[in-house]
C-alpha cells in the first residue's frame, strides 16, 4: 500500500465492513507507521476541506465520525488475539482522526485572524520549459508542447519529429531553468532527463574514443551501449567535483550547487565514481555521496530518489530545509522563513502536476508547519503544533 488511493479504498472496505481479516491487519500495521498516518489525516482533511469558517462545525466532526462507525465489534467466537485485533484497529483510527482534528483545531485557534484566509495566491506546477544553447551563437527556446528532444541524422528535433535545427559538432547546453524539466536523446541513443535548474553540456556528436558530457543540476540518465569496432566506448558524466564512469546503464546524479554532497545512485548496470582523492563501484541500489570530507557509499531506495523523473514528490523522513530547496526549484518560488522552524522530519507523497498549494498541504498535515504565499514568495512558520512563541504545544511523538 504506498498511495492515497490504496490507503482510501482499503478503508473504505473497513468503515463498510467489507474488510478480509488479512485487510484489517494490512490497515493497522500500515495505519501505525508516520507516512500511513500521514495519508489517513489527508483522507480526514478532505472531509473538512469545504470548512471556510474560523470555527470547525461539532456537526461537520461528528458526521465523519459518525460515518466511520468505529465501534469495536467482538467476534462470536472471543479468540483473544481477534478480540484485540479489531480493538486495535478501533483505537488506531480513532486516535489518528483525533489527532487530526485536534491539529485542525489548534491551527485555526493559535493562527492570527488576518492570516487564517491569506493563502488567496497560488503557483502552478513546473512543466516542459528549457533553452539550448549551441556554440557560436544559436539561443532557442524549446517549445513547451514538447517533452524533449531528439539528436539524429545530422539534426535536432522535437520527440515529435518536428525539426529544431542541424545539429552541429560543436558543444551544446541543454538549460532548464527553475520550474522547468526538459528530455533529450543524445546521438549515440542515451537518453537524459534534465531536471529543474539543471545543465548539460555535451557535443553533437560525440568522438570514436570516448564519450563526455557535463552535468551541474540533476539528471537521469539511461546510457546505451556504443561500439566502434570491437571497442566499447565508454560514457563519462562530468560534475564540479567528481566524474562517474559507465558503459551501460541506468543512473541518477544530484549534483545542485546549493547542495552540501553530490550524490550519484545506480538504479542498473555498473558505474565507478572518481574523484581527486579516491574513487569506489557501485552496485545496483547503492548511492555515493561527495563531499568535502570524502565520498561514502550507502543502500538507498531508489523509488525515492527517482520520485522527480516520475513525477512524484516523495518525502521520507526528510527534513524541512531539503524539501523546500525542491519546491523553490520546481516551483520557482523564493522562500522566507519567517520564524525559527523546529528541527523536523517530514512524511508525504503528491504528483509534481499539482499546484504548490496542494503540496504544502501535506506538510501542513504532517504537523509542524504553517505556510502562505504571496508575490510569489513562500513564507513558512511554525505550524500547529506549536504556539506563535515556538515552543510545542504537545510533547512527545505525534500519530
Amino acid at each position: 500500500m504506498r498511495t492515497p488511493d490504496d490507503l482510501q479504498q482499503l478503508f473504505e472496505k473497513y468503515r463498510s465492513g467489507t474488510c478480509t481479516r488479512a485487510e484489517k491487519h494490512r490497515l493497522v500495521r500500515f495505519l501505525r507507521t508516520d507516512y500511513g498516518r500521514v495519508l489517513l489525516e489527508q483522507l480526514i482533511d478532505r472531509q473538512l476541506r469545504a470548512v471556510n469558517d474560523a470555527d470547525i462545525p461539532q456537526e461537520t466532526l461528528d458526521r465523519i465520525f459518525q460515518r466511520l462507525d468505529l465501534r469495536a465489534e467482538t467476534p462470536r467466537q472471543p479468540r483473544r488475539l481477534f478480540r484485540w485485533t479489531n480493538v486495535a484497529a478501533a483505537t488506531v483510527t480513532f486516535m489518528a482522526i483525533a489527532v487530526s482534528a485536534y491539529f485542525l483545531w489548534v491551527r485555526w485557534t493559535y493562527q492570527p485572524e488576518s492570516e487564517r484566509h491569506v493563502r488567496n495566491e497560488d503557483v502552478a506546477p513546473g512543466g516542459n520549459r528549457a533553452t539550448l544553447l549551441i556554440e557560436g551563437g544559436d539561443v532557442i527556446e524549446l517549445s513547451s508542447d514538447c517533452s524533449g528532444i531528439v539528436i539524429a541524422d545530422g539534426q535536432i528535433a522535437y520527440d515529435n519529429g518536428t525539426k529544431v535545427t542541424q545539429a552541429a559538432s560543436a558543444i551544446h547546453k541543454l538549460i532548464t531553468p527553475k520550474g522547468g524539466q526538459y528530455q533529450i536523446t543524445l546521438h549515440d541513443g542515451t537518453k537524459v532527463w534534465l531536471n529543474a535548474h539543471s545543465t548539460l553540456s555535451y557535443p553533437g556528436r560525440f568522438s570514436p574514443d570516448e564519450r563526455v558530457v557535463e552535468l551541474e543540476g540533476e539528471a537521469y540518465f539511461e546510457v546505451s551501449k556504443w561500439l566502434h569496432g570491437n571497442k566499447r566506448v565508454p560514457f563519462r558524466i562530468k560534475t564540479r567535483d567528481q566524474v562517474v564512469e559507465v558503459l551501460g546503464t541506468q543512473l541518477n546524479i544530484n549534483a545542485y550547487r546549493d547542495e552540501q554532497t553530490t550524490a550519484t545512485t545506480l538504479i542498473e548496470g555498473a558505474v565507478r565514481v572518481i574523484t581527486s582523492h579516491s574513487s569506489t563501484s557501485l552496485k545496483p541500489g547503492q548511492q555515493c555521496r561527495v563531499a568535502a570530507e570524502g565520498l561514502s557509499v550507502s543502500e538507498v531506495d531508489v523509488e525515492l530518489v527517482v520520485d522527480w523523473k516520475n513525477g512524484d514528490f516523495i518525502f521520507q523522513n526528510e527534513t524541512l530545509k531539503s524539501i523546500m530547496r525542491k519546491i523553490a526549484r520546481w516551483y520557482d518560488v523564493a522562500v522566507v522563513y519567517e520564524r525559527e522552524i523546529p528541527d523536523e522530519h517530514f512524511n508525504g507523497q503528491i504528483s509534481r502536476n499539482k499546484k504548490l498549494s496542494e503540496v504544502l498541504r501535506i506538510l501542513e498535515l504532517s504537523g509542524g508547519l504553517t505556510t502562505r504565499i504571496k508575490d510569489n514568495t513562500l513564507y513558512l512558520s511554525p505550524g500547529p503544533a506549536h504556539r506563535p512563541d515556538g515552543k510545542p504545544i504537545l510533547t512527545g511523538n505525534r500519530l
